[in-house]
């Protein structure tokens, strides 16, 4: 049974108040821990990524535990999303479409919650919207073969601090907004997504990803993957081979990766808890069902090596 936001005029009922924010919360920020990360090591697969960077801009793993991040717990262990604003049944049915994924890639329990229609939202006054700019609006809606109704941007961080960050349902680890209209906030004149390194919220948008072929469904699952470990206190990093490498363009995005490199990775690991064999094998079935030869073979020679290594 799905679960629903409710909206009332300018206000959000609020379903609950998470005060659990993670369980590696540390009360003395000069207290570090000192860890073992032998367990999460993914050494054996360091051949299988070529970086495409000169420079390291990643956090070591050490570095992560001791920032805590956001991380499953007993209680909060789902990741939401939430469709809303005008969309197109197409985008609905995408992103039911893609909860298999998500649930093999992340190795979690994923829902899709009832959309908030637009209305409700124009009736919430602490969220802004503009109208996209016209050229903008000619290019996509005719790309689209008209979109009328998607004439407004969303002010991102409007929405996320209206609607997601003290809404969450009691066992969500993180939800994401998903919507076909347009989004900003005051740096960017446009954004694929947005998320909340620490509170486990974040957006999507369509708008620029959607020409209802057959990269459609890709782009949607590269930015929702990538938005939602973003929500894992895991930030973007500066390696073209990466899922969390920042796209500065929609040609960046076409030719961007499904796969995280072997360091986010680790970092994923411990704020889920999953097997990486597991995980992997999951990955490889599922590639073949869509019958993508080099990400299924990837993740058997992943598999294979993280076997191997452990024994």
């Amino acid at each position: 049974m799905k679960q629903t936001f409710l909206i009332a005029l300018t206000t959000v009922l609020i379903w609950s108040c998470n005060s659990d924010k993670s369980k590696t919360t540390n009360p003395n920020n000069n207290d570090k821990l000192t860890v073992d990360t032998t367990e999460y090591s993914l050494k054996s697969i360091d051949d299988l990524h070529e970086r495409l960077t000169l420079k390291d801009y990643d956090k070591s793993l050490t570095e992560f535990i001791n920032s805590s991040p956001n991380m499953v717990d007993s209680t909060r262990k789902v990741v939401y999303l939430l469709p809303f604003g005008n969309m197109k049944p197409e985008v609905e049915k995408l992103i039911q479409e893609e909860v298999e994924y998500l649930k093999v890639f992340l190795q979690l329990e994923v829902r899709v919650l009832d959309r908030i229609p637009y209305d409700s939202i124009k009736k919430m006054t602490s969220i802004q919207t503009r109208m996209v700019s016209s050229s903008d609006f000619d290019y996509y809606s005719k790309m689209k073969g008209g979109t009328p109704t998607l004439t407004e941007q969303i002010q991102a961080t409007s929405f996320i601090d209206a609607v997601l960050k003290n809404n969450k349902p009691k066992d969500a680890i993180a939800v994401l907004g998903i919507t076909e209209h347009d989004i900003y906030n005051p740096k960017y004149n446009f954004l694929f997504g947005i998320s909340e390194l620490k509170d486990g919220v974040g957006l999507v948008s369509t708008f620029r990803l959607i020409d209802y072929g057959k990269e459609t469904k890709n782009n949607i699952r590269k930015v929702v993957s990538k938005q939602i470990v973003n929500m894992f206190s895991i930030p973007n990093v500066k390696d073209f081979k990466c899922l969390l490498n920042f796209h500065n363009s929609i040609d960046e995005l076409y030719k961007g990766q499904f796969d995280l490199s072997p360091r986010a990775l680790e970092k994923l690991k411990y704020a889920i808890g999953f097997d990486y064999s597991k995980r992997f094998d999951d990955l490889a079935k599922f590639w073949t069902k869509e019958n993508d030869k080099t990400e299924a073979k990837y993740y058997e020679e992943c598999s294979l090596r993280t076997k191997k290594a452990s024994h």
